[in-house]
């Protein structure tokens, strides 16, 4: 066998190992079912879609809420991830685009109400910032003590 040919079988063989080894490793990143929220909240219709064909198109909720005895609350919430966080080795370096959330209402065993967000990164930090609460609780005081003041209370 001629040098040139065995530097071609070499070569091949390294390419198809190459190939299997990608191969092996994609299918790796697929371990668990993917959910859609954007496009699966299509499917379900209030006042028609029942609690088994709730969990059957968005899967189990990530937290509920019990509203009444009869009535009770489904969320489901889904980074909206950047392009750069789908990377396998890197992705954990960077941060999502946003989150999307479906609040299902069920009263019994029926949906009877269907919300979907779309929120951007930083769009719900308001929450976070709550010092106009603690300004509105100190002068809702100090007008009180005023009224208390000219009443002679």
């Amino acid at each position: 066998m001629s040098t040139c040919a065995i530097f071609v079988s070499t070569r091949r063989f390294a390419g198809l190992l190459i190939t299997v080894l990608l191969c092996l490793a994609m299918s790796g990143c697929h371990n668990h079912p993917v959910r859609h929220l954007g496009s699966d909240v299509g499917l379900i219709k209030a006042d028609a879609t029942t609690r088994q064909e709730a969990l059957s198109l968005l899967g189990d909720p990530d937290s509920t809420r019990k509203v009444s005895a009869t009535t009770e609350e489904w969320m489901y919430q889904e980074e909206d991830k950047s392009l750069l966080q789908q990377a396998p080795v890197v992705g954990g370096a960077f941060s999502a685009k946003g989150v999307k959330t479906v609040v299902l209402t069920l009263k019994g065993d029926i949906v009877t109400e269907v919300r979907y967000g779309d929120y951007c990164k930083g769009e719900l930090d308001w929450k976070k910032d709550c010092k106009w609460q603690k300004i509105d609780q100190k002068a809702g005081t100090e007008a009180e003590t005023k009224i208390e003041t000219k009443t002679g209370k």
